[in-house]
């Protein structure tokens, strides 16, 4: 078990949650300034998600895993990681909403959901860490 959490646990996790925190916040204030007026869930939370991505993946990239790989090739595994998620995530978000639990709530649940997958996917299969890390 020391050994599994000395190779998966290093630095860049912590970096990785300040970011996640970071992006929760602005995709969740963004959800809220647009539900509200709008009453849509898709368009409240394709809007949030968008602008709250773009600042999470730049971040991942640069800070977080120091990445070296070109951004055509994690730009593409980001993205595609990220419409899934997505959708899982809406979905979830939306099923919620329609069987009566607030918005401002049930915005929390899907990345409770979807959160302890992400490191390690960011980590081994976008930002391809394990070919960068020093032995």
């Amino acid at each position: 078990m020391r050994a599994f959490l000395k190779r998966h646990l290093d630095w860049s996790m912590l970096r990785w949650a300040v970011v996640g925190v970071i992006t929760f916040l602005i995709d969740y204030t963004i959800f809220l300034v647009l539900f509200g007026p709008t009453s849509s869930v898709f368009l409240a939370n394709f809007i949030s998600g968008t602008i709250a991505t773009a600042f999470n993946y730049l971040t991942h990239h640069k800070w977080t895993f120091k990445s070296e790989e070109d951004h055509s090739r994690s730009g593409i595994k980001y993205l595609l990681t990220l419409i899934f998620w997505w959708f899982v995530g809406t979905s979830l978000l939306k099923v919620l909403i329609v069987s009566g639990l607030d918005p401002r709530l049930a915005k929390f649940i899907p990345p409770l959901i979807v959160t302890p997958f992400n490191y390690f996917v960011l980590n081994y299969l976008v930002f391809n860490r394990k070919a960068i890390r020093p032995r």
